[in-house]
């Protein structure tokens, strides 16, 4: 993943929170521009400061990486449904959902 693509992701939740990028950059104890200049890719950040902004985002690392991590929470619901299922249920759910 590209610095890019974690400054996107970063965005997006912040958005989602509606927080500014200057509460957030405080809320991790940096300058007040820190997230503005990483959401333009100004600079690499360090994978402990990753962690304080997903920290401070409420969000998990599992769910900031996923492949689709705005459906992420509907993706897991969906993922605890299907493991309990019976494996016939299972079979007949994906022979359903192929048609």
């Amino acid at each position: 993943m590209q610095i890019k693509d974690i400054a996107l992701r970063i965005n997006y939740f912040r958005n989602e929170r509606k927080m500014s990028a200057r509460e957030l950059s405080l809320m991790i104890g940096k300058h007040e521009a820190y997230i503005n200049k990483l959401e333009c890719y100004a600079f690499n950040l360090s994978t402990n400061v990753l962690l304080e902004i997903l920290d401070a985002l409420q969000v998990s690392p599992q769910q900031f990486f996923a492949d689709n991590y705005r459906d992420y929470k509907k993706d897991d619901e969906l993922y605890q449904i299907i493991k309990k299922l019976p494996a016939d249920k299972k079979d007949g759910l994906i022979n359903l959902l192929k048609n």
